[in-house]
C-alpha cells in the first residue's frame, strides 16, 4: 500500500490546485463560454430580454484614475430589481412613483447607491414637495439595454407596477445595435440543436477548458466580450487599449434613426393609454469635445464592430437620434431635459465617452428634479389604472 501513498498525495495535490484556479480564474479573471450559443437555445425570461434579479448586491471599485468616481461603492436592487429602496404592492395613496428606464448611463453601476442618479433625483424631489406626498424613484437602466429593451420593461412590468412617471433616458445603445445591424423586428432565426459534444459542453462549464479551447485555436476571447464584460473593479484603461489598438476609420458608422423613433412612439403611447406622465432625456457624450482636450483620453465606445469611428462622426451620428427625440417631445408636448444641449462634454461629469461620475449625476439628477417641478409635473393621481 505505500507504494500507492506518494501517487495519491500527487494526485491530490494536484486536484487542490486546479479547483483553487478554476476559482480563481472565475472571480479575477473570467473568460467567455464559447460555446454560449450552442448552449442557450432561449432567454430565461421570454417577455423581458434583459433584467436585475430581485436583492442583487455588488460592491463596486474604481480603478486608479477614473475621473470623478471614488470608491468602495455599491450597487444593489431591491424587492422588484430595481434599484432604490423597498418597492410597495399596492402603492400607497402618499406615494408619487418615478422610474428611470435607461442603459448604463441610467445604471450608475459603478456608482454607489447613495449617488445614482435614481438617488439624486428622489432627493433633491423630496426636498421640494408637501409632506404629505412620498417620492420614490426607481432606476430601471441596466447595461447594454435599448429603445426596444425599454418597450419590454415598460409594457411587461412596470406599468403594472402603477407609476406616475416614467423617464425615459436613451440614445447610445441603439447607436451600438445600429452599428451592428441589429434587427428591431427581431426575426431571429430558430436556433439549431447543438450537434457539439456532451463532453465539450460540459467542459466548457469551467475556466480551466475554455483557456485551452482559446490556446489551441489561437485565438482570443472577443474583443466584443472585452467591451462590454461587467466586473466589480473597473478596468476601463483595458478597454481604451483596445480602441487605441486599431486605427481611426473614415467610415461613417450606421445609424437608424427610424427604428429608434418607432419604440420611442411605442412608449409615448402606452403611457398615454395608461395615464403616465412621460419625461424624455437625450444622450450627452464628452465625444468631439471642445472644452476638454483630456476626455479622448478616457474614449473606448468609439470601437464598435472591429471599426474604431472618428469621434465626430460619432457624435453626429448620435444627434441624430437625439433629435429623433427631441421632435417626439414638440410633436406630442412632452417635457423633455435636453442633457445633450445642456451637460458641457467635460470629465467634469463624465468618467468616459457617456457614463456619470459622482458629479456628473448629481447635476443631471438635480436639473431633471427643477424641470419636473418647474412644470408643476408632481400630481398623484392611479397612473396604472386600466392596466
Amino acid at each position: 500500500m505505500k507504494r500507492f501513498v506518494g501517487p495519491a498525495v500527487t494526485i491530490l495535490t494536484l486536484i487542490i490546485c486546479i479547483l483553487i484556479a478554476e476559482f480563481c480564474l472565475e472571480i479575477f479573471a473570467p473568460v467567455p463560454d464559447p460555446y454560449a450559443e450552442s448552449r442557450y437555445s432561449q432567454q430565461l425570461n421570454q417577455y423581458i430580454r434583459s433584467e436585475f434579479p430581485p436583492d442583487f448586491y455588488l460592491p463596486t471599485e474604481p480603478e486608479a484614475g477614473l475621473p470623478g468616481v471614488h470608491g468602495p461603492n455599491l450597487f444593489s436592487t431591491n424587492n422588484m430589481g430595481f434599484r432604490g429602496g423597498h418597492l410597495a404592492i399596492p402603492k400607497p395613496k402618499n406615494e408619487f412613483r418615478v422610474f428611470i428606464i435607461g442603459g448604463s448611463t441610467t445604471e450608475c453601476l459603478y456608482l454607489d447607491d447613495s449617488e445614482a442618479i435614481n438617488s439624486t433625483l428622489q432627493k433633491q424631489l423630496s426636498e421640494h414637495v408637501p409632506d404629505n406626498i412620498t417620492i420614490k424613484v426607481y432606476g430601471a437602466g441596466k447595461s447594454g439595454d435599448a429603445s426596444d429593451d425599454h418597450v419590454s420593461m415598460l409594457v411587461h412590468r412596470i406599468v403594472h407596477l402603477e407609476p406616475d412617471m416614467v423617464i425615459v433616458f436613451s440614445g447610445v445603445n441603439d447607436l451600438s445595435r445600429s452599428i451592428y445591424n441589429y434587427d428591431y423586428l427581431h426575426y431571429a432565426q430558430e436556433r439549431p440543436k447543438s450537434k457539439l459534444p456532451l463532453i465539450k459542453l460540459m467542459a466548457t462549464e469551467f475556466q480551466l477548458p475554455r483557456r485551452i479551447y482559446y490556446l489551441q485555436q489561437g485565438i482570443s476571447p472577443t474583443d466584443r466580450y472585452v467591451l462590454e464584460k461587467i466586473t466589480s473593479k473597473t478596468q476601463y484603461k483595458e478597454k481604451v487599449r483596445l480602441r487605441e489598438s486599431v486605427p481611426v476609420s473614415n467610415e461613417r458608422p450606421r445609424v437608424d434613426p427610424d427604428a429608434y423613433a418607432q419604440n420611442l412612439r411605442t412608449i409615448i403611447g402606452v403611457l398615454n393609454a395608461h395615464r403616465v406622465q412621460l419625461v424624455l432625456m437625450t444622450q450627452q457624450t464628452t465625444w468631439n469635445s471642445s472644452v476638454d482636450s483630456e476626455a479622448k483620453n478616457w474614449h473606448w465606445i468609439l470601437y464598435r464592430g472591429g471599426v474604431t469611428y472618428r469621434e465626430d462622426f460619432m457624435d453626429e451620428a448620435l444627434e441624430s437620434l437625439n433629435d429623433q427625440m427631441r421632435r417626439l417631445a414638440i410633436e406630442n408636448s412632452i417635457p423633455l431635459y435636453d442633457l445633450a444641449k445642456s451637460m458641457p462634454k467635460s470629465l467634469e461629469f463624465f468618467y468616459d465617452d457617456v457614463h456619470f461620475n459622482e458629479h456628473g449625476a448629481y447635476i443631471a439628477g438635480a436639473e431633471l428634479a427643477t424641470l419636473i417641478l418647474k412644470k408643476n409635473l408632481i400630481k398623484l393621481s392611479t397612473g396604472a389604472e386600466g392596466a
